[in-house]
């Protein structure tokens, strides 16, 4: 119930006709799109998986940083750490990538490559000033944080048409879970090279067309880093805690965690330049704890620096170049999860080279990561290109639809660094926001050119949806499973049931609903559906209804309980489940197992009136065994 109710409080607020622009992730990329939208009057959620986080909640000690990190080991399929930490660390094989989750993404701990600090922009106080100019600094946009999107999905129903009413429904369905989402004109993904190559898989799964190239041309920007311990040079890269502040001069402090780097020499050779920066280790981090035999050094060595004592001197080196971007993201669909195998790097005996020199120069033990790829800057997975063969989306950022004529999906746009199609050998945060900017310019413009062709279609004796439906809300959430044929071929329902699911009824419906049955037993229904025999893949619940009490005038004593299910495959085929349950109270419960547990299906294919695709009309049954039962318990 406390999960319902924290999803009632993050979707349920939002404005009842959806959005003109959803952005899914506030990093560099996001952030962008989300601020310049609003300033040209459109209206835009933001939605980031992570929390908030302000001054005081950042980690200050060791042991409070490993409550801000969640270590996902890809091979082993294991995962511990809160959802929303501070750091997200996936490791698989030789390989080790950190992203950041927070609203503001990775320039939360952008190691002050960028030094300039933002001001705070509150919400609208609807003071009436605007056209005099914004007093309050208001950002003009909805901000969700802790809600992660799924998958996006183009909306089942392009228009709405009910008596004398005519009004353009929004595109995309942009899902938060299996039943509940929200709805908008744009989609903007932004959410990381990882989430958002992840959001287009899943919705691949769900029959949007993509790119075959979705996943590939992962690059790490040529990301290695080592750890220098025992140096007798005057370094001063340790950070320090709030009682050391106040005693040290300001101009004895390490400074920027970022402050001075080292170019490789060359030999002028296109793409082989390499930079190694040195970076201040924070109070929180668990220096000086190599493994081996200085474990008990590093242990040593802590303490002395924790009890005030001199201490050798630690650095950390960061080396960026370039890579062969040739690395590659996956979905593994039967764990659930992303997988990645990173690009070949070149550089990475000069690197280790470079190091060495310095330790040798510096004094003290070098620590080279025992992983051959640590990645912090991620980039490509869904590369800009000019041909879909090659990329994911145009230099715009719109996706590519291979099987369409206009070769974009409408309104899907990509502002993030997975557009960037190669490493760029710097911190590459600006290059991010540049190409966000880019990409924002034109999507503004496509937005409030749709929106004054929207505006131009609209009926206007049409009666506004706004001022006169009612938000329901999700109260009880359960599962049911179901075996049986249909059409004489097996086939199982995995489906996950919300009642008064969050939903907005017109008037009309609602009076219906109240004569028709009791509103507390109609919901939502999401899951997915196994029927080999049709499509190889799973068939998906984009748009599923219940009403666990359904009367029918002609036969008054009797009452069902009615599911309508429209599934998605991945070949992009749509089909319709409908099932009934026949409910006889009056036959004193004698078959209330089986007409409880039976539900009698047809299932049909959408097919379009100028398609020569052979139709799909089969019936059949679906049980509920005992078996399930228990399990469910």
């Amino acid at each position: 119930m406390k999960k319902e109710a924290e999803l009632e409080g993050r979707v349920g607020d939002g404005e009842e006709d959806g959005y003109d622009a959803v952005v899914v992730g506030s990093g560099y990329g996001g952030s962008v799109a989300a601020c310049r939208m609003p300033i040209a009057g459109i209206k835009v959620c933001l939605i980031e998986k992570g929390r908030r986080w302000e001054a005081q909640d950042f980690p200050t000690d060791s042991l409070k940083i490993m409550s801000t990190v969640r270590m996902k080991n890809q091979n082993l399929g294991i995962r511990f750490g809160p959802k929303d930490a501070l750091f997200q660390v996936y490791g698989q094989n030789d390989s080790l990538a950190a992203v950041a989750c927070g609203l503001g993404g990775g320039s939360l701990v952008n190691a002050t490559a960028n030094s300039m600090r933002p001001q705070r922009m509150d919400s609208c106080l609807a003071c009436g000033n605007c056209l005099a100019g914004c007093p309050y600094n208001a950002k003009r946009c909805d901000v969700k944080t802790e809600c992660q999107v799924q998958y996006v999905v183009k909306s089942p129903y392009d228009t709405c048409q009910e008596e004398g009413r005519n009004s353009r429904k929004r595109r995309w369905h942009v899902y938060l879970d299996e039943i509940d989402y929200i709805t908008c004109d744009f989609v903007i993904l932004s959410a990381g090279v990882f989430v958002t190559t992840e959001n287009l898989f899943r919705s691949q799964m769900r029959g949007l067309k993509l790119s075959d190239a979705l996943g590939s041309g992962f690059s790490c920007n040529g990301n290695t880093v080592a750890y220098l311990a025992g140096s007798p040079a005057p370094l001063n890269s340790f950070g320090l805690d709030r009682k050391q502040l106040s005693k040290i001069p300001f101009q004895e402090r390490p400074g920027p965690s970022i402050s001075s780097s080292y170019t490789i020499p060359t030999l002028m050779e296109e793409h082989s330049q390499c930079d190694i920066y040195s970076a201040v280790i924070p109070t929180a981090y668990p220096y000086g704890w190599p493994s081996g035999y200085w474990f008990f050094h590093g242990i040593i060595d802590k303490v002395r620096h924790i009890i005030g004592l001199k201490a050798s001197q630690a650095i950390v080196l960061n080396a960026m170049g370039y890579d062969d971007s040739d690395g590659k993201i996956m979905l593994d669909k039967d764990m659930n999860r992303i997988c990645f195998s990173p690009p070949h790097d070149p550089l990475l005996p000069k690197k280790i080279k470079t190091f060495q020199k310095l330790a040798k120069k510096l004094g003290g033990i070098l620590y080279l990561s025992r992983y051959r790829s640590t990645l912090v800057h991620l980039l490509g997975g869904c590369n800009a290109s000019s041909d879909p063969s090659y990329g994911v989306c145009n230099p715009n950022g719109q996706v590519f639809d291979p099987e369409s004529s206009v070769m974009v999906h409408p309104g899907l746009y990509i502002c993030d660094a997975s557009l960037i199609p190669c490493s760029v050998g710097i911190n590459p945060s600006l290059t991010i926001a540049t190409a966000a900017e880019y990409v924002s310019r034109h999507l503004v413009q496509d937005v409030l050119k749709y929106k004054s062709v929207k505006t131009a279609n609209q009926n206007p004796h049409a009666i506004s949806n706004k001022n006169i439906r009612i938000s329901w809300r999700s109260m009880v959430v359960f599962k049911e499973t179901m075996r049986g044929y249909v059409g004489g071929m097996p086939c199982t329902a995995f489906l996950k049931m919300n009642m008064i699911s969050q939903e907005q009824k017109c008037l009309s419906e609602w009076k219906s609903c109240i004569s028709d049955c009791y509103p507390l037993l109609r919901g939502k229904v999401g899951g997915y559906v196994e029927f080999s025999a049709i499509e190889k893949d799973k068939l998906h619940v984009i748009d599923g209804k219940v009403s666990l009490c359904e009367v029918d005038y002609r036969t008054p004593y009797t009452q069902y309980m009615h599911y309508h299910l429209l599934l998605a495959a991945s070949s992009g085929s749509r089909y319709i489940l409908e099932g009934k349950k026949i409910i006889n109270p009056y036959l004193f419960a004698l078959y209330a197992w089986r007409e409880t547990t039976t539900l009698h299906v047809t299932f049909k294919k959408i097919v379009e009136n100028n398609s020569r695709e052979d139709k799909v009309h089969l019936k059949g049954e679906l049980r509920i065994s005992m078996v399930e039962l228990w399990r469910k318990e």
